[in-house]
C-alpha cells in the first residue's frame, strides 16, 4: 500500500519538512511503502499525506499529526482492499472531515 508524505509540509515552517521524518517514524513498523514527495497540492494545510496506487484515485487528507498514524495506517489497508474511491471503502472516522482532495487518474 502506497502512502505520499509531503516533504515540504509545513512549506511556511522555519522547520519544514519535519513532518515528514516524524510521520516516517511514526508508521516505520508497518508493511507500508512510503514515498516523499515534493508536494501534494494541500497548501497552505499543512499535515498532507495521500493514498495512491495504479489505476486508483489519489486521495488526499490535511491536518495529519504524528498522532494519526494507526488511523492513517487503517485507511491506507482499506483503500488497498478497495477500488479506490472513498464510498468503495469507508474512509475511518478520525480522517474523514481531513479528505481534502480526490483525484482520479486520466
Amino acid at each position: 500500500m502506497p502512502l505520499l508524505i509531503c516533504r515540504t509540509c509545513p512549506r511556511d515552517d522555519p522547520g519544514s519538512g519535519s513532518f515528514g521524518v516524524a510521520l516516517d517514524e511514526a508508521v516505520s513498523s508497518a508493511d507500508v511503502r512510503v514515498r516523499h514527495v515534493p508536494c501534494l497540492g494541500g497548501c497552505p494545510n499543512a499535515g498532507n499525506v495521500a493514498l495512491d496506487g495504479p489505476g486508483k484515485p489519489r486521495v488526499r487528507f490535511s491536518h495529519i499529526g504524528v498522532g494519526d498514524a494507526d488511523v492513517l495506517l487503517d485507511a491506507a489497508r482499506r483503500y488497498d482492499d478497495s477500488a479506490g474511491f472513498p464510498g468503495d471503502w469507508d474512509v475511518p472516522a478520525g480522517l474523514a472531515d481531513r479528505l481534502t482532495a480526490v483525484t482520479p487518474k486520466r
